[in-house]
């Protein structure tokens, strides 16, 4: 059983049981304060909902970006990423500048890599692990109230824990605010990805990924969509990610990654907002 999608599907439905309608920056919502997920890594499994199929090329040049710690859309763009191009022109900074200009500022990445200008969290979070397995400060922060000017969107995934437990690794990642149609989907695959590739790195194996929420939400324009997916049978086999021997988490590219035995529903195209 592909226990991603159940998982997914109470998560859902508890929110459109429990949600409260909420006016937000983007759209109204219905929503939670507070929920949660947890899903196994490892083996046969990895966090690709079925119900519908999910495009990953984007997904997994979204995190080799975010790898290099760069501040340029176009790097996004060249790792075959288009998810940002709509806030990069949104934002101000960007006024008047043809797209190859724009730029998506110190978002993730650049506060994995270059937190404050000069402390590299990821290359941190590798030497801690690999010292001393049992610690309690493997962490990746993304959020500085001093770089919220400095960004086309403040980051939504916050902070992530790593924790190692008889030779496996597990990862916990807290959320200030989720888009359960468009963003959580999304936002499994690359922290998956993220938890494989420091697990590589690390020589461990892997454990459950946890995501913690904080506003989690759905847009009135997904419900009906995502009532719809919801009635979609889940497949009984389940995704298997694989990753080329040589690959390091610091020298990450797409083409690196292959993904097997993914066998999905149809694309449902959820309306994006910005």
């Amino acid at each position: 059983m592909a226990r991603v999608d159940v998982t997914y599907n109470r998560l859902i439905n508890f929110v459109l049981d429990n949600g409260e309608p909420r006016e937000s920056r983007a759209g109204r919502t219905v929503g939670v304060f507070g929920a949660g997920i947890l899903v196994p890594m490892g083996g046969d499994e990895f966090p690709l909902l079925t119900t519908r199929k999910i495009f990953t090329k984007g997904i997994i040049g979204e995190l080799a970006a975010f790898l290099t710690g760069s501040t340029l859309l176009k790097t996004f763009k060249d790792f075959g990423c288009n998810y940002w191009d709509a806030n990069a022109a949104a934002w101000s900074k960007n006024a008047g500048k043809p797209v190859e200009e724009h730029r998506v500022g110190r978002i993730y990445g650049t506060a994995w890599r270059s937190w404050g200008g000069h402390v590299d969290q990821l290359s941190n979070l590798i030497a801690g692990i690999k010292a001393d397995p049992f610690g309690r400060r493997h962490l990746l922060t993304t959020y500085d109230p001093a770089d919220k000017d400095n960004q086309c969107l403040p980051p939504c995934h916050l902070l992530a824990q790593f924790y190692v437990l008889h030779r496996r690794l597990h990862c916990l990642v807290y959320m200030r605010s989720v888009d359960l149609a468009l963003g959580l989907p999304s936002d499994l695959v690359l922290y998956g990805l993220l938890q494989t590739l420091v697990a590589k790195e690390c020589d461990l194996a892997l454990g459950t990924l946890q995501f913690s929420f904080g506003d989690c939400h759905i847009y009135e324009n997904h419900v009906a969509l995502l009532e719809e997916q919801m009635t979609r049978p889940v497949t009984t086999s389940s995704a298997r990610l694989v990753l080329d021997a040589q690959t390091s988490i610091f020298n990450f590219k797409p083409s690196d990654v292959e993904i097997l035995n993914y066998e999905p529903d149809t694309a449902i195209a959820y309306p994006f907002n910005v």
